[in-house]
């Protein structure tokens, strides 16, 4: 490493690029089948109800191993870790595309979301390590931004394909190749520490550890090791109501959020009789929506921190009022006549679900301190349940709505909801306090 007074270096955006990378990847297989449903469904024979629990079992593999996934991390170092991960991930995509009965799909998506439930603690550990306070608001919304990037680029690419003639299971299969080149490049450039890549110089590692002289900055935990959950972590973030509104928050962002990435294909095809083409055109726009809101909420919580020095008029704050203008929006978009009306509508709302994406990283980190990662675990495995129980209930609900004619806007309705009880959660989150027995 070179002298102190040297320029920092810059490795620290290379490594975010790489995890931002990694987040599009993975939702690039994630949601691939979201625009192929009812293209597998007419090639499989199933039902509705019978895709909702094929998304179900990927959201139930994503909650069962969010916490071993972050401890994977913890244990063996976030180089291994995230490399053997994707690799892992991409193969069970290959495996969901040579699927043919319903419990081999069920299996494969299973499988799929216990490997990429490390994505996210893993993510927010190398965050963690890597990334100085002041930061990690703009960073965390470039990797949330990158996970709407990949499910955009899924759905819309997905229905172009598909629109086209190109059969869902090849698609499944050269998506799985992206994850699988991008473990390769991630080991052999990754360090898990910055003190042991050889491109870090000795201003750059002052400033991710907080010592670098800027009076504005805050010093970064130190980097986490690889203790076992302590029952006084897990006591902590039991008895800490900053934690359960972290949850609950994640719980009802993520209901709205899967509506997105699982039925809303299907919804603009059932209730307003579009081609898939267009369907997946309509369907990326409040993904895109939310890129542009992530990257805007990144922004706005680094500079309301600078301006204010409270993280929680930058964290609570903004994401209650985000939340809020958001629910409004898509209770608006009940009264749209034309699915454009109704996906553009929505897309605004979109923008403020996305500007609250960074508020939840980077106050679950604030929480988390040493133990960020499997805070932010925790804190993802609320997110999952909306996941787990959604597509079922969704699939279920469209079969109900498609027999009997009903209105399609109820569904509409459900989701504005989640979002205003998102805003109320974050009304009792205060982004000072810690759950780490250490800190």
């Amino acid at each position: 490493m070179s002298d102190v007074q040297s320029p920092p270096t810059r490795v620290r955006w290379k490594v975010l690029s790489l995890v931002a990378f990694a987040s599009a990847s993975a939702y690039l297989t994630r949601y691939c089948i979201s625009a192929a449903n009812t293209t597998i469904q007419e090639d499989l024979g199933f039902d509705n109800a019978q895709m909702g629990r094929v998304m179900s079992g990927f959201a139930l593999g994503y909650l069962l191993f969010q916490v071993p996934g972050g401890w994977l991390g913890n244990r063996f170092g976030t180089r291994w870790a995230f490399a053997c991960l994707s690799l892992y991930w991409s193969l069970c995509s290959v495996w969901s595309g040579t699927a043919s009965m319903l419990r081999n799909l069920c299996a494969s998506r299973f499988a799929l979301g216990a490997f990429q439930a490390g994505l996210t603690p893993i993510s927010a550990k190398i965050l963690s390590d890597w990334i100085p306070l002041k930061e990690r608001g703009i960073s965390s919304a470039t990797i949330g931004a990158c996970m709407s990037v990949g499910g955009a680029f899924a759905l819309w690419f997905t229905g172009w394909l598909l629109a086209r003639g190109v059969h869902w299971r090849p698609i499944f299969h050269a998506y799985s190749l992206v994850g699988i080149v991008w473990s390769v490049v991630f080991y052999f450039y990754f360090r898990t520490s910055p003190v042991d890549h050889d491109e870090v110089n000795e201003s750059e590692l002052a400033l991710i550890r907080g010592t670098e002289t800027d009076d504005s900055a805050e010093s970064l935990p130190q980097i986490e090791d690889d203790r076992p959950v302590s029952s006084g972590l897990v006591l902590n973030m039991l008895t800490s109501l900053s934690m359960w509104g972290i949850c609950i928050q994640s719980f009802f962002r993520a209901a709205g959020y899967v509506f997105f990435v699982t039925w809303f294909f299907a919804f603009l095809e059932y209730s307003y009789g579009i081609d898939k083409d267009e369907a997946g055109l309509l369907n990326s726009l409040p993904l895109i929506a939310i890129v542009v809101g992530s990257l805007l909420g990144g922004v706005i919580i680094d500079v309301l921190l600078r301006k204010t020095g409270s993280k929680w008029i930058s964290r609570s704050g903004t994401a209650c009022v985000a939340m809020i203008v958001c629910a409004g929006f898509t209770f608006a978009s009940t009264w749209a006549t034309t699915a454009t009306q109704l996906s553009v509508v929505i897309a605004i709302g979109a923008v403020f679900s996305g500007i609250g994406n960074p508020c939840g990283w980077a106050a679950t980190i604030d929480l988390g301190g040493r133990s960020t990662a499997v805070v932010m675990g925790v804190m993802n495995m609320a997110g999952c349940v909306a996941g787990v129980t959604l597509p079922t209930i969704l699939g279920t609900w469209f079969d109900e709505l498609l027999e009997s004619g009903g209105d399609w806007n109820q569904v509409i309705y459900l989701h504005a909801a989640f979002y205003f009880l998102a805003a109320l959660s974050w009304l009792i989150i205060d982004p000072n306090q810690t759950v780490d027995e250490s800190s």
